[in-house]
C-alpha cells in the first residue's frame, strides 16, 4: 500500500524533460509574440510615415494651387531697379505676383510676390516682403516639401502652346514689357515614395 502511494505521489509531479519541454514552448511563444508585436509596430510606423508624407504633399499642392490660381498682372522691380514680369519662369525657379487673399504682413495693396525653387531634393516656397525690392530686401523661404527629385513647370500661351520659359522668348524678342499671363500652368514633380505627381492649374485670361 505504501509503495502504491509513493508511486502516485511521484506521478503527480513534473519530470525534468516535461519542464524543459514546457520552457521551450514558452520561449517559442514569447518569440512569436515579440515578432508579432514588432511587426505591428513597424507597420504602424510605416503607415504614420506615409500619412505624414501624403499630408506634406497635399499641403504643397494646396499652396501651389492657391498661388498660381491667384496670379495677377503686376510687374515688380528687382533690387537694381529692373522690371521683372508679373510671372517669370526660368532656371528652375518660378516667381509671380498674386492676390493676397489671406492675412499676411507681406501683402501690399492686396498683392504679394511669391515663388518656388528646388534645391537638392527640397522644394522651397519663397515670399518677398515687398513687391518692389530695395538693395537690402531679403527673400523669405520655407521648406515646403522634402524628397522632391524633379520639379518642372510649363505654361500655356494664348496660342495654346506649351512654353518651358516665361515670358516666352519670342515675346521678349518683340520687346513686350508686360506679356500676358499664362492661361494654364502644368506642374510636374517626382516625389520619393510616391512617383510622378502632375497638376494642371488654371491661370489668368489676361
Amino acid at each position: 500500500m505504501k509503495a502504491l502511494d509513493s508511486h502516485r505521489h511521484h506521478q503527480a509531479g513534473f519530470t525534468l524533460i516535461e519542464l524543459l519541454v514546457a520552457m521551450a514552448i514558452s520561449a517559442i511563444l514569447a518569440v512569436l509574440s515579440y515578432q508579432a508585436v514588432n511587426e505591428v509596430t513597424q507597420v504602424k510606423s510605416r503607415l504614420e510615415a506615409n500619412n505624414e508624407r501624403f499630408s506634406a504633399l497635399q499641403r504643397a499642392l494646396w499652396w501651389m494651387e492657391q498661388d498660381f490660381s491667384q496670379m495677377t498682372p503686376r510687374p515688380v522691380l528687382d533690387s537694381l531697379g529692373s522690371v521683372l514680369p508679373s510671372y517669370q519662369m526660368q532656371d528652375q525657379q518660378v516667381s509671380l505676383t498674386r492676390i493676397a487673399t489671406y492675412p499676411s504682413p507681406y501683402g501690399e495693396s492686396g498683392l504679394v510676390r511669391v515663388g518656388y525653387r528646388l534645391e537638392g531634393e527640397v522644394l522651397y516656397r519663397l515670399v518677398w516682403p515687398v513687391l518692389d525690392r530695395a538693395p537690402d530686401t531679403q527673400v523669405q523661404q520655407w521648406e515646403l516639401l522634402d524628397g522632391v527629385t524633379a520639379f518642372q513647370i510649363r505654361q500655356m500661351d494664348e496660342k495654346q502652346q506649351w512654353q518651358s520659359y516665361w515670358p516666352p522668348l519670342r515675346q521678349e524678342s518683340d520687346g513686350q514689357t508686360a506679356p500676358k499671363l499664362p492661361g494654364l500652368v502644368e506642374i510636374v514633380l517626382e516625389y520619393d515614395g510616391v512617383g510622378q505627381v502632375r497638376r494642371l492649374i488654371r491661370g489668368a485670361d489676361s
